[in-house]
């Protein structure tokens, strides 16, 4: 899954929040984020989550391991609004509401999720850039998935997910179907979760 995505990437590069619910929150730490239908009208709460993983029955739009034995998911149900998942074996946070936008670079791409709770923003994101750009050798993309998580616009954290990368990274036609898009990323704070060899 990991090579198609990277591929079509590359490929590509050679040729908002809006306010969410919070159903539960953690109390200790920093809220981690939210999603939205396009074009749903509000709806209820729905039931908390039983797990952070997506079920059978939801498409998963993002998934990957967190450092600490933690996950973190954006599961998109049949009806209802996509959800936004954090914690271990029970979500200790789950957040609805929420915009996706995309760029492609040279060689390389990024996608966003952005979920809001209060004046918390938390942005997940699938991100490849390029690392080499001598004329006839390979690109050397440097590939980072994780959540970015912003209070006031004012950068608070960068989580990558454990080993740098999501089991499933930002899948963009799912996302396409169920988010609003907007036209720009929501930040470049992301960049910071780039592997430290990809900014020599």
């Amino acid at each position: 899954m990991r090579v198609l995505a990277a591929s079509m990437l590359l490929l590509a590069g050679c040729a908002g929040a809006e306010q969410g619910d919070a159903v539960s929150q953690e109390s200790s730490k920093a809220p981690e984020a939210p999603a939205n239908r396009a074009g749903a009208s509000p709806v209820p709460s729905p039931a908390a989550a039983k797990q952070v993983d997506c079920t059978a029955s939801e498409e998963t739009v993002f998934s990957c391991a967190m450092p600490g034995g933690k996950r973190l998911a954006v599961c998109a149900p049949s009806a209802g609004p996509v959800q936004y998942r954090f914690g271990a074996k029970e979500p200790e946070l789950v957040l609805r509401g929420g915009k996706w936008a995309r760029a492609m670079y040279s060689g390389g791409g990024e996608a966003q999720i952005a979920f809001a709770n209060g004046d918390t923003r938390y942005i997940v994101f699938s991100r490849m850039v390029r690392t080499n750009f001598a004329a006839g050798e390979p690109n050397y993309p440097a590939i980072s998935d994780g959540v970015l998580i912003m209070r006031d616009d004012e950068l608070v954290a960068v989580r990558p997910c454990a080993g740098g990368q999501a089991d499933m990274p930002v899948q963009y036609d799912a996302a396409e179907r169920v988010f609003a898009q907007e036209d720009e990323l929501f930040t470049d704070e992301t960049m910071r979760a780039d592997p430290d060899w990809s900014r020599e």
